[in-house]
């Protein structure tokens, strides 16, 4: 897997789940104040805020020419931590939105603890594939010559 397919998928990740929070938020936004709605939102945001600023960055600060390519074990690793960060997030929203009765500041609570707590699960592997390796393959590309 090329190193710009691990991060396209990466990008793919979060921006898919954060969607599907966000419309979870707006079809339960009819049994909830426009406050709570706003600040589920601003919440989410915060929260991905972080992770996505990273990714985006290291796609737009791409050296260029080409990357070096990440053995595959360690793409779908990342692929799957991420995945996994996000179904902590998912779940929780979901069912937010499905329940009956259920508290946005419970929601902001999960949200805060969780995050906080589960951080590690992406952001070495987000790291390491927006970061360090952007590096070219050829190691002495943009070297100047002695």
């Amino acid at each position: 897997m090329t190193m710009n397919r691990v991060r396209f998928w990466l990008l793919g990740v979060f921006l898919v789940c954060l969607a599907v929070q966000l419309v979870a938020f707006l079809a339960a936004s009819h049994r909830m104040w426009p406050d709570d709605l706003q600040s589920l939102i601003v919440k989410l945001l915060a929260i991905y805020s972080v992770h996505l600023t990273l990714i985006l960055g290291g796609i737009f600060a791409q050296p260029k020419g080409p990357l070096e390519d990440p053995p595959a074990p360690l793409a779908w690793t990342a692929i799957v931590l991420a995945t996994l960060w996000n179904a902590l997030f998912i779940w929780r929203s979901l069912s937010f939105s499905a329940a009956a009765q259920d508290s946005s500041t419970d929601l902001i609570k999960y949200f805060d603890s969780v995050s906080s707590a589960s951080s590690f699960l992406v952001t070495g592997t987000l790291a390491f594939f927006f970061t360090k390796s952007a590096r070219a393959a050829n190691p002495s590309a943009g070297e100047p010559e002695a």
